[in-house]
């Protein structure tokens, strides 16, 4: 009987983490990356990317990471691109911008979850604005009503809050499946899967259940990407350094909040 007792109980905090989930294993994997990389590297590596010091594009682990990035492209153009593609074919533009909007608004409680531990009140402000307008003018976060009313959207997540907070970002890891990212970037991550509202709401429920908002997010934000992706693949004389340049590019901004001081930036690699 108490055998049977423990047995549920694991059980039940296995499931309320979201640990067993797609959610969770992704957690996981990017905690075990994040403390895996040797300390004497993130040592070496100036944190450019929270825009306090001068831009270093440390990748001591390129050897490694290029291995991993060569896998993640074939897994990319057997799987994730023909679903992108498909997706795409399937469903008509609105169809597709209204689930984007919807999984945009059911993600607010994370962003506003790091506006407010990142000490920012107004985009915080913001963030509570555009979703009580986006849930009930917007039916549901469908319709993205609140940008139109001069609410823009904006994102955080718990790397930039950690950023923001002084934290190292550590050296460029290109992760299995999740791609370019830091230590920094991997446990925050980690952080924001765990804190998903989706993660609680859908713990009991089957892993392909639990794991469809994840994997909606996933597919809409590759057919967002396709063009880009195709179009950079194509041109690029080392397509894994100039996704790696566009990475910390797009890292700058958001921990900046789109602000960009253009000589922290490196250039892009000729894509023509």
């Amino acid at each position: 009987m108490g055998g049977q007792s423990r047995k549920t109980l694991a059980q039940m905090l296995w499931r309320s983490f979201g640990l067993g989930r797609l959610g969770g294993i992704l957690a996981i994997a990017m905690l075990v990356m994040a403390i895996s990389v040797p300390a004497s590297y993130a040592d070496d590596v100036d944190d450019y990317d929270d825009g306090s010091s001068a831009l270093d594009l440390a990748d001591p682990l390129e050897p490694v990471n290029r291995v991993i990035f060569t896998l993640n492209d074939a897994v990319d153009l057997v799987v994730f691109r023909p679903v992108a593609i498909t997706y795409r074919a399937v469903l008509p533009p609105p169809v597709r911008l209204g689930l984007a909007n919807f999984l945009s608004n059911a993600a607010t409680p994370i962003t506003l979850a790091n506006d407010l531990l990142q000490g920012n009140s107004d985009r915080a402000s913001t963030t509570v604005a555009r979703f009580f307008v986006n849930t009930i003018a917007g039916i549901g976060g469908i319709n993205d009503v609140a940008s139109q009313a001069g609410w823009e959207r904006h994102t955080e997540d718990f790397g930039q809050t950690l950023a923001v907070w002084g934290f190292p970002s550590g050296p460029y890891i290109v992760a299995p499946i999740l791609g370019p990212s830091t230590p920094r970037h991997l446990v925050g991550r980690a952080v924001d899967v765990l804190a998903n509202p989706w993660t609680w709401i859908l713990w009991d429920n089957s892993f392909i259940e639990a794991s469809s908002p994840t994997l909606a997010t996933m597919v809409s934000a590759r057919e967002d990407a396709l063009d880009v992706l195709d179009s950079v693949r194509e041109s690029s004389p080392d397509y894994y350094t100039t996704l790696k340049t566009l990475y910390w590019q797009s890292r700058v901004s958001e921990i900046n909040n789109g602000e960009i001081v253009e000589d922290e930036l490196p250039d892009i690699p000729d894509i023509r």
